[in-house]
């Protein structure tokens, strides 16, 4: 017998929890449906930066809003924890970038979020553990920092389920059910679902989801190497940081750890399902390497862990949110392994775009589906180049 809903999510990380916390917020019946069990993709191994520094102004949006919005009261507006500690983000840009920093900074000082462009000598002052010969300036935003994404998407799925959604795990999607050129509903290993909406948030499976239903999305697989390093003792306070100059990126990990990665070495092309969660075989000496250039003391560190994380990327490097020509099925993939910080005001906005037709919290029009048939692919207004190289 199917099971009936308003609404189907497929992909329980935290694109697709925030997704039915903002459908079954507006009253829709919805069921969450999830191959393996709640955060156990992408979102299992984010990286959980909440900062709002972008080239393209349409994310430095989002961005700002979820931070605005939801991470920065998060009992109030959704409940539970998400984890948001506030350490401040620098991003540091190369020399001869200078000129799109300043950019991106006024298009984000429009937008109306809290940042600045400060020299190396005044990134010194606040971080005095960082070295600052490398770069001239950095764009500082004092709210910013990180939260915990598993934290973060369990407080999404227990608010809609609050609100009446339903949480299947261990419940692959096996097809998509159409009529008239509409979904109607899904199969699944536990039986079939019925809805007018589907969503397809599956992540690095979004691609073999959306062939489920005819249409094929341009994704491939990316796959992500972290590491949690000891933080040295004597080691003072440091932010989260985005350091152009040496391809890295890390923030503190609570008081003991440090979580960094490089920029330069994701595979790409990987199954979805591969079990191999092996860094590549150069991952932590070249990133020990990158990051003492700008934090010294990490030569007294030591290796906690990695993990291995794996996304789906476009070839734009940029999220897919939106509608498709089978209707009532959408599309909020392709993150691109930036999804998380952007998942509160980019769910807000697609189902606002689903349910009235129009996005109100964001525009997320730049994001359409439809830009890569139209040769629109998204380019920072003042761009940094790829963020993975």
């Amino acid at each position: 017998m199917t099971q009936t809903y308003d609404a189907i999510v497929i992909g329980a990380g935290v694109m697709g929890a925030s997704i039915a916390f903002h459908l079954a917020e507006r009253g829709l019946k919805t069921a969450i449906l999830e191959r393996k069990v709640t955060a156990s993709g992408a979102t299992g191994h984010s990286s959980g930066l909440v900062r709002m520094h972008y080239d393209l102004a349409a994310e430095s949006e989002l961005t700002f809003k979820s931070y605005q919005l939801y991470f920065s009261h998060w009992k109030e507006r959704v409940g539970g924890e998400c984890g948001f500690q506030r350490t401040g983000f620098l991003q540091i840009a190369k020399r001869e970038h200078e000129g799109n920093l300043r950019g991106n900074f006024a298009n984000q000082q429009r937008i109306g979020i809290n940042t600045s462009v400060i020299s190396a000598a005044e990134v010194r002052k606040l971080f005095p553990d960082l070295v600052t010969e490398h770069f001239d300036y950095a764009a500082y935003e004092p709210d910013s920092g990180y939260a915990d994404a598993t934290l973060t998407t369990n407080s999404f799925i227990e608010s809609a389920k609050r609100n009446g959604a339903a949480l299947i795990q261990n419940c692959e999607v096996t097809a998509i059910r159409t009529a008239g050129g509409k979904v109607v509903g899904v199969g699944t290993a536990k039986g079939d679902f019925g809805a007018p909406i589907i969503v397809n948030a599956a992540g690095a499976w979004a691609k073999h989801v959306a062939r489920l239903a005819g249409i094929e999305v341009p994704l491939v697989t990316w796959t992500h190497d972290v590491a949690f390093l000891h933080r040295p003792p004597s080691l003072g306070r440091i932010p989260a940081c985005i350091d152009d100059v040496i391809n890295c990126y890390f923030r503190p990990e609570g008081s003991a750890l440090i979580l960094a990665a490089g920029e330069d070495e994701s595979l790409r092309g990987e199954s979805p399902d591969a079990e191999d969660q092996t860094p590549t075989p150069t991952f932590l000496e070249k990133l020990i390497d990158q990051m003492v250039r700008r934090i010294p003391k990490i030569e007294e560190s030591g290796l906690h862990s990695i993990h291995v994380g794996r996304d789906g990327i476009t070839p734009d490097q940029r999220a897919i949110y939106g509608g498709t020509d089978l209707g009532g099925f959408y599309l909020a993939c392709g993150l691109s392994g930036t999804g998380f910080k952007t998942s509160p005001a980019a769910g807000a906005s697609l189902v606002e775009l689903i349910l009235d037709g129009k996005p109100k919290t964001v525009d997320i029009t730049p994001f359409r589906f439809s830009r890569f048939k139209e040769g629109k692919l998204l380019e920072g207004e003042f761009g940094y180049g790829n963020i993975w190289k």
